[in-house]
């Protein structure tokens, strides 16, 4: 694929660029710089001494280094990277650049508020005190527990690599409710996946460093997916020629060219959501032809055969499955790829040393179906990359527990003896737990079990960012009393009965516990880079403060003054591993990492780390290579004995088997004639928190053109429905409808329309609101049957001119 010179400067000298992800000066974004003059609200410090304190970003799960340079210590003017922090080594994303507007912006939430009005209003919110707001909470959580109603309190919070996710967990353990919950994302599915094949409550973590050929399904590397500053450094890498050494051959599968297409070695157009397929297709062929790695199948794998089940009863393996049903005849009519297409990409991966083959789609805030998240993990089982020598790590969740068994009171004990809301019957039985967030929605918008009396939301904003948002609104409408721990006055803060506002994430002590996609164990601190200005406090202190003031097994669950005695003891656990280092630039190569043991400490204890901690460092391990599993057979199971208590025991084989299994759209084909699919940049930030008016300015005219949002079609598409490019045009699902403009593009396959996410804010400020239309109103959520967890990956749409 040809790479226009908008494209190209829009990688290396603005949305992406190097002005942004390395040291490389800002000079790049002089007309931005001179844009923010125009702002109202605009900081204007006083001149004095320059002073530069580092920390660790928290505005996505990456877990970037950055400085902040301040003026006579009160006030922040510049954020940049930290170059001597070895993970991001320098580098920072335009989210991460755009951090100090999100501190000095007008739609911080500076106190406690209450809504005296109907609920929804923002002319309803009146200040209280803090004293009165804890109190309330306190109260409310009390009375439902004398009634026997702690099951009907809950939390959704978006801090999962976090130890305040733990932390609120223990506290509805120790209260007694079973309704925790964290936004969803694609560790969801992953985790449940790596456990009922290795027995292991693990993330994947991918030797990126190693790889000499990486197949990429549909996972946008370069568009913020994983932690996105290390990705853009692993591709620097790639690119890099050394002598004797080959560079990294990448090839990418998606039905969208996105900028991460354009900058593999090759792009392979497939169908929406049929990537499983593909990957099946190619496992099709290495068993075929006998190009899968015998050996570690033969030592290492259970269900690659044929085999008995627990019951005595025969059941047909992986092999029987692949060979008879993922023909290259049949995952070409699913895929739209070519036989000779699939052929020829197992045999480049079948005769590569260190073989990669990464999955995921969005920025990794999805769950996946997890049939195909297990496709995924049995083609890199095939290759061997589960061995010493693969380019695959099982990295633990959360290898420092800090938080002991609560002891549970009466009250505790039958609460958490109910039901979770929502939660489906067949969920797996493993060491995960299942993040149920849709289904947890549904039922509390539907009423069909029991009510909802208490929502506690934290950094999390789910009425804009979850999908069906209409669905998420009715939720959170019909909870009896919903309490906000939000910075902002975001979308879903403006339904609150109570706002608690927690400190911006450059105020507050926090930690990001693991990096999404690195093959190491991380951790690192965020110190706050300045005093909080407004009247906030620290959500991790207000939960312990709820916890004392219920008293009794609740307070003895949770005993520590403050939060920051909680992160002390997690950086005392890993003082006391004796193992890990604290990781500075050029001083530490993932690529030449020991595989078969952990890396000796660069510290010389717990108070030691701490402060190296605190100054911005982060410490990372190597993961060992697991030489055997914890499953039923010991081996990595093709064929998944995990799932035997979640189906009958007359069930097809296939249901312990990898498959392909599409979740069908609803909508009459006829009248919705197109698929709808999302993507995700760099430049957009669709989470938490919204874009800020500096990312706003790098967004080019033919993604956001006044108001209204293009969508992508392909001429083919276009000529079908007659119409022209940039021409106005309704697009609608059956969950709504939106006025767009069309951008008509080869870099879609015909019949596909592509959507951007992060537009459509209805709340924050001017520099927010009502610029085009939010995605995730129109897109469709569909329940994997096994998991119950929200899956998305295709919408049926009708485009019609406007």
């Amino acid at each position: 694929m040809s790479l226009g010179r908008r494209a190209f400067l829009q990688f290396v000298g603005g949305a992406i660029g190097g002005t942004l992800l390395t040291p490389i000066p800002w000079k790049l974004a002089d007309d931005s710089a001179i844009w923010t003059q125009n702002w109202s609200w605009r900081p204007s410090p006083e001149r004095g001494e320059i002073t530069r304190v580092h920390s660790i970003c928290q505005l996505c799960p990456g877990g970037c280094g950055i400085t902040a340079r301040l003026v006579n210590g009160r006030r922040a003017v510049a954020v940049t990277g930290n170059a001597a922090q070895a993970v991001s080594g320098g580098g920072v994303c335009p989210l991460g650049a755009s951090g100090l507007q999100y501190l000095y912006a007008p739609y911080r939430v500076a106190k406690p508020l209450k809504q005296r009005g109907a609920r929804g209003d923002l002319k309803g919110f009146q200040e209280i005190s803090w004293d009165e707001a804890l109190k309330e909470v306190a109260t409310k959580l009390t009375q439902l527990r004398t009634e026997g109603k702690s099951h009907t309190v809950a939390c959704l919070t978006g801090q999962k690599r976090s130890t305040m996710a733990p932390l609120w967990r223990q506290f509805l353990t120790a209260y007694g409710s079973p309704n925790f919950y964290t936004m969803p994302d694609a560790s969801d599915s992953v985790r449940l996946a790596v456990a009922l094949t290795t027995g292991a409550d693990a993330d994947i973590g991918f030797h990126w460093h190693k790889a000499s050929y990486v197949l990429s399904f549909g996972a946008p590397l370069l568009e913020g997916w994983g932690s996105p500053v290390f990705l853009q450094r692993v591709f620097g890498t790639w690119q890099t020629e050394k002598p004797g050494v080959p560079r990294t051959l990448w090839v990418h599968v998606d039905s969208r060219a996105g900028l991460t297409a354009s900058k593999a070695h090759r792009w392979i157009a497939c169908h929406p959501g049929t990537e499983a397929a593909l990957a099946l297709g190619i496992a099709h062929v290495l068993v075929r032809e006998k190009l899968y790695d015998a050996a570690f199948v033969a030592d290492k794998v259970f269900g690659f055969e044929d085999w008995v089940d627990p019951t005595g009863a025969q059941r047909k393996g992986f092999k029987t499955l692949v060979l008879a049903k993922y023909g290259l005849d049949e995952v070409s009519k699913i895929t739209g790829v070519a036989p000779q297409t699939i052929q020829e990409l197992a045999r480049q991966l079948a005769h590569q040393k260190y073989p990669l083959v990464v999955w995921g789609q969005d920025k990794g805030d999805k769950p996946n179906n997890l049939y195909h998240d297990l496709a995924f993990l049995a083609l890199n089982a095939l290759l061997g990359n589960l061995s010493p020598a693969g380019t695959l790590a099982l990295v633990p969740h959360d290898p420092w527990p800090v938080f002991p068994e609560p002891v549970l009171d009466e009250k505790a004990y039958r609460g958490l003896g109910q039901p979770a809301l929502g939660r489906p019957s067949t969920v797996p039985r493993t060491k995960v737990p299942v993040n149920t967030v849709m289904p947890f929605l549904e039922a509390v918008a539907a009423g069909s079990e029991y009510p909802l009396e208490l929502l506690f939301v934290h950094e999390a904003n789910p009425v804009y960012s979850l999908q069906e948002t209409a669905l998420v609104t009715q939720a959170v409408q019909k909870a009896g009393m919903v309490v906000s721990f939000s910075s902002y006055m975001d979308e879903t803060t403006q339904w609150a009965d109570l706002v608690l506002p927690n400190h911006n994430a450059l105020e507050r002590l926090d930690d990001v516990l693991g990096l999404p996609g690195l093959p190491l164990a991380a951790y690192a601190l965020a110190s706050p880079i300045l005093k909080p200005h407004h009247d906030t406090r620290s959500t991790g202190d207000v939960v312990l403060s709820l916890a004392a003031a219920l008293g009794g097994d609740v307070a003895q669950g949770l005993p520590w003054k403050s939060y920051e005695e909680v992160l002390k003891q997690r950086v005392a656990a890993i003082a006391e591993a004796g193992s890990g280092l604290v990781a500075a630039a050029n001083a530490f190569d993932p690529a030449t990492a020991p595989t078969d043991r952990g890396l000796s400490p660069n510290f010389k204890d717990a108070a030691d780390l701490w402060n190296k901690l605190k100054a911005g460092a982060c410490w990372v391990d190597v993961v060992p290579t697991p030489q055997s599993f914890a499953t039923p057979s010991q081996r990595y199971e093709l064929a998944c004995q995990g799932l035997m208590a979640s189906v009958s025991a007359s069930a097809s084989d296939e249901l312990f088997l990898p498959r392909f299994h599409p979740l069908k759209p609803s909508g009459d084909e006829t009248e919705y004639p197109l698929l709808l699919t999302t993507y995700a940049t760099l430049m957009l930030s669709e989470s938490y928190v919204p874009n800020a008016p500096f990312m706003n300015k790098l967004l080019p005219d033919d993604l956001l053109l006044a108001q209204d949002v293009f969508v992508d079609i392909h001429p083919e598409t276009a000529r079908s429905l007659g119409l022209a490019d940039k021409a106005a045009a309704v697009l609608k699902t059956p969950r709504g409808e939106a006025r767009v403009r069309v951008r008509v593009t080869t870099s879609v396959r015909p019949s596909v329309v592509a959507v951007p996410q992060g537009f459509g804010h209805t709340a924050y400020d001017a520099y927010v609101q009502n610029k085009g239309f939010n995605a995730n109103g129109l897109v469709e959520v569909q329940l994997d049957p096994v998991t119950g967890l929200g899956t998305v990956w295709a919408t049926r749409a009708q485009l019609r001119r406007a």
